[in-house]
């Protein structure tokens, strides 16, 4: 699950509403030998709203997303990059249940559970 905090991406840096913990969440398993320009259909739900979308026809293909990345940084075999999601998104509140399928792989349920 690719986790953004959208008012942080827009009043700080990218980096911060991308990366902070606990928002890459991934596993229990993570599946190699798959080529995502061919199969890969994540789909969803979200406060029982639903999306779906092809990797195939994102905004940037996948290898010109890693060939892009590694003039820039290092990439290493297990690496696991998150490349966002298709369109708008909602924010999430608490309370919520996050869940994404891919095909194949099977699906990751998280719920949403604010800090205090």
């Amino acid at each position: 699950m690719d986790v953004s905090e959208r008012t942080w991406q827009r009043a700080t840096t990218l980096w911060r509403g991308k990366n902070t913990d606990t928002f890459k969440a991934h596993g229990p398993l993570v599946v190699t030998g798959l080529d995502p320009t061919i199969s890969a259909s994540p789909s969803g739900s979200m406060a029982g709203k639903m999306f779906s979308y092809a990797v195939k026809d994102a905004l940037f293909g996948v290898r010109q997303f890693i060939s892009r990345m590694s003039q820039y940084l290092t990439l290493y075999p297990g690496d696991v990059l998150w490349m966002g999601t298709d369109g708008a998104t909602e924010n999430m509140k608490d309370g919520d249940v996050v869940e994404v399928e891919i095909t194949d792989i099977g699906v990751l349920r998280n719920p949403v559970v604010r800090e205090r």
